[in-house]
């Protein structure tokens, strides 16, 4: 069916790692953080962007915290690296 697209489902577990590189034609992906072993790890989301001088670093969702990442003007995600710390589980969908 025309204009219709797959859709990406992961329930993440401690030290799973999720990356996409470009080539997978993922233009939004959504990820929340179920657990963070209290507070010590949570699920960790590093892009490769930078802006300017400015380079991207790590941001740590903790239990119960989400963060959706779309590209723009219908473009795809092209590198991002999705971690769950230890004693850590998040969900993940995209397409």
């Amino acid at each position: 069916m025309a204009g219709t697209r797959p859709i990406f489902t992961r329930t993440m577990a401690a030290t799973d790692v999720i990356t996409i590189a470009g080539t997978e034609g993922v233009s939004t992906i959504s990820i929340l953080c179920k657990t963070d072993n209290s507070g010590s790890n949570g699920i960790t989301v590093l892009g490769t962007l930078g802006i300017g001088a400015v380079a991207s670093n790590a941001i740590t969702l903790l239990a119960d915290e989400s963060l959706t990442v779309s590209a723009s003007n219908g473009g795809d995600i092209s590198s991002l690296t999705i971690t769950a710390g230890e004693s850590s589980t998040g969900i993940v969908t995209g397409c």
